[in-house]
């Protein structure tokens, strides 16, 4: 299994079956917290969604198209973090992430991106990187912000929410903006 210690508390772990119910659970109790910002909830309603949800990231991990994570905090399911939208010739992929409401301003998020990103340009070979966020998720968009993306521009009505277009933020970051750090050493 793949884990990746984030600090003494935290850690990223590989998506896996066998977390469909505390995925879900976590969901569940965060389901008006997270609606707000992403439109997968609504049609997240049953364990057997997140069942299917978690089948196709793994089918996804499969083709290589992504790299779905956990993030973990104290022994407990704090949300997910993936690397997505891989393209391999091109050396790009999208960065998505939440957490449940409880997990928030422990700066668990900021870790596991700035991990993920040094995975994705020092191990996988990628160039760019993009994290798209409602242009009102302030919390959301502190982290690329804090990481040094840089902002692309607003995407106008790009995604449809609550019966209604949104607008989304685009964050861009370069591996040649990124100082070169050395991964940290991954267990398991």
């Amino acid at each position: 299994m793949f884990s990746y210690l984030l600090d003494e508390h935290s850690e990223l772990r590989l998506l896996l079956p066998h977390y469909a119910e505390a995925l879900f659970a976590l969901t569940d109790a965060n389901r008006k917290h997270l609606r707000r910002w992403l439109p997968w909830v609504d049609d997240n309603r049953t364990l057997e969604d997140t069942k299917a949800f978690i089948q196709g990231a793994l089918d996804g991990l499969a083709r290589g198209e992504q790299l779905p994570l956990t993030v973990w905090h104290r022994g407990k399911l704090a949300g997910t973090l993936t690397l997505f939208n891989i393209v391999l010739p091109h050396r790009t992929a999208e960065i998505g992430y939440w957490l449940g409401a409880a997990f928030e301003g422990k700066g668990l998020m900021t870790r596991g991106v700035e991990a993920l990103i040094n995975y994705a340009f020092f191990e996988m070979g990628l160039g760019r990187l993009e994290i798209r966020t409602h242009t009102k998720n302030l919390r959301s968009r502190a982290i690329p912000e804090r990481l040094g993306f840089m902002l692309e521009g607003i995407l106008r009505q790009e995604v449809w929410l609550h019966d209604k277009p949104q607008d989304m933020a685009l964050y861009a970051l370069l591996k040649q903006d990124w100082p070169k750090q050395k991964p940290r050493r991954k267990r398991g």
